[in-house]
């Protein structure tokens, strides 16, 4: 009798050690997975609603998102708003969801379920905010800024902003397609708003620019002279490869 249950719990112990080591490999094969190694970041995307970018909105914007789509990763923050005459005003963002963790201790029908909910709720929020039919009249680009600037400012995560946009800030205050956009001018534009500290602080922000747009190469290239030297002025990531009409790629790079 003494033998027989010495022998079950030698089974018992055994049985023991045998799951521990089965989760313990199941923990360093997520922890070494690329999923896992690569740290979560907050991504925020501003898009434009303004009419001048109405035919953008179902062509280079679409096709902005899926390249983002295919990039999301496990404790990304994902944040969608959009840049209108109210923006500063009136934002309320469209989509704020945080992409599941995948976890030796969570269920994995319970993390794919969570998983697939999360894409599809983005997914159906954006295709509703995109076939928006009606633009609306003013492009509020410059304050739009400042809003990403209190989103990210408590943000741990790694910072990442894209912006939909064909860059023509268009506002009572500043119209870039009915002025020169000149050297003069764009010092002016930065100075005046240094003066009344309205320059927002995106330190470490890496930034997208997707649907950039003009009537001519001229005013382009000017815009996007104006747009380096503003982000500058805010301290983010900025570069020219990452300003364009369409998003060729999306943090591939090293």
């Amino acid at each position: 009798m003494e033998r027989s249950r010495q022998k079950l719990l030698w089974l018992a112990l055994f049985s023991f050690l045998l799951s521990l080591s089965y989760v313990n490999r199941s923990a360093e094969a997520f922890l070494n997975s690329p999923e896992a190694k690569r740290d979560p970041r907050a991504i925020v995307i501003l898009v434009d609603m303004s009419g001048s970018t109405n035919n953008a909105r179902q062509t280079v914007y679409r096709q902005g998102f899926e390249k983002i789509y295919e990039n999301l990763g496990q404790g990304d923050r994902v944040m969608v708003g959009t840049i209108t005459g109210r923006s500063y005003i009136d934002f309320k963002p469209v989509v704020d969801v945080e992409i599941p963790k995948k976890s030796i201790w969570v269920n994995r029908i319970q993390f794919e379920r969570k998983l697939t909910e999360t894409k599809e709720t983005i997914r159906r929020e954006v295709e509703r905010l995109l076939s928006r039919r009606q633009g609306t009249p003013r492009t509020e680009i410059l304050n739009s800024l400042n809003i990403a600037d209190t989103i990210f400012h408590d943000e741990k995560r790694g910072k990442v902003l894209v912006i939909l946009s064909d860059m023509l800030q268009d506002s009572r205050e500043y119209n870039f397609s009915q002025v020169e956009v000149t050297d003069n001018y764009i010092h002016k534009v930065i100075r005046y708003r240094q003066k009344h500290k309205l320059i927002p602080n995106l330190t470490d922000v890496k930034v997208y620019v997707v649907g950039a747009s003009a009537a001519d190469p001229n005013k382009f290239r000017s815009v996007e002279k104006f747009w380096a030297s503003y982000f500058e002025k805010t301290g983010a990531d900025f570069s020219p490869y990452r300003y364009g009409h369409s998003l060729i790629s999306f943090e591939s790079e090293s």
